[in-house]
């Protein structure tokens, strides 16, 4: 087998597993959801039939037929009536007092901040929060890694260094939701032309999906 049909087939895999990730992901949400439900309605409804006095083939029915499909029934109905609930005013406003109560419990406070600011930052809504793809020598000279540019460096950090910084996010790979934060002088950063989205599908494939280049590629340091 040639480099060329071996170099196809790794191409071909990589896009596979891009697109079955969020697939995955989807399901994997549903499933714990239904599962919840599962485990919390079925011993409740087992209970009530023992108590009016049900045959035991009704139980059995209830359990391998009736609990599965009203598990699925009631979690669609549920992930449902979420996104109808933060799509209106009202529910908005009551999702904002549920989460002012989480912020106020120490644990739970840390753990929902957090996964909110991460699922913020990598929503599809929320591309904005990178303004730019850059290329920035890393980890040494010589050696070039794609970054997105999140901000012109201010306060302390920009007074510590007496020239103009930007504040950069190396994303790893495959993973782009883990990286570093480097603070890199103007100067030294070369703007590219790709969108973040084009950008985040090369660093999941690790360089196997390229996008096309642009027609310039602008200078290190150009705003």
């Amino acid at each position: 087998m040639g480099k060329t049909r071996k170099a196809s087939i790794k191409r071909t895999l990589i896009t596979g597993l891009i697109i079955l990730t969020p697939i995955l992901v989807s399901v994997w949400i549903v499933r714990f959801v239904f599962l919840q439900i599962h485990q919390s309605i079925t011993p409740a409804v087992l209970n009530l039939l023992r108590l009016v006095g049900v045959g035991p083939w009704l139980e059995t029915t209830f359990v391998n037929v009736g609990a599965p499909v009203f598990s699925v029934a009631l979690a669609g109905i549920v992930i449902y009536s979420l996104g109808l609930l933060g799509g209106n005013v009202i529910g908005r406003q009551l999702l904002q007092g549920l989460e002012r109560l989480l912020m106020q419990i120490p644990v739970v406070r840390g753990i929902y901040s957090a996964t909110r600011q991460f699922l913020e930052t990598f929503s599809r809504e929320n591309n904005q929060a990178f303004r730019k793809v850059v290329l920035v020598e890393y980890p040494r000279k010589g050696l070039w890694t794609m970054a997105l540019l999140t901000n012109e460096t201010k306060g302390e950090v920009a007074q510590a260094y007496q020239e103009p910084m930007v504040s950069v996010f190396i994303p790893t790979t495959p993973n782009p939701t883990s990286g570093w934060l480097l603070f890199v002088p103007k100067k030294d950063v070369i703007e590219l032309g790709m969108s973040v989205d084009d950008a985040f599908k090369m660093i999941i494939s690790g360089g196997v999906l390229t996008p096309d280049a642009p027609s310039q590629t602008p200078a290190p340091g150009q705003s």
